[in-house]
């Protein structure tokens, strides 16, 4: 069975993050899924620490059939 990539979007709050995570992980399809992250950069100095740390914290992140990164340099934003 071929199964669809999850896409994920992340940004400023990494316990979200892990709890998001660690709920697809819970999924029987998980290990053979492929998961794909995109980290929108900081869109003030203020959150910057907060995007750092969701940044660190992707790059543990296993479980999944594979997991690519995608980090931005600019902020995009979802619009």
């Amino acid at each position: 069975m071929t199964l669809s990539p999850i896409a994920l979007f992340a940004y400023n709050r990494p316990v979200h993050l892990a709890k998001v995570v660690e709920s697809l992980k819970k999924c029987s399809e998980a290990a053979g899924s492929d998961l794909f992250i995109f980290s929108d950069a900081a869109k003030s100095p203020q959150h910057k620490d907060a995007v750092d740390a969701v940044r660190a914290f992707i790059r543990t992140i296993v479980g999944f059939q594979s997991v690519t990164v995608t980090v931005r340099r600019d902020n995009l934003g979802l619009a």
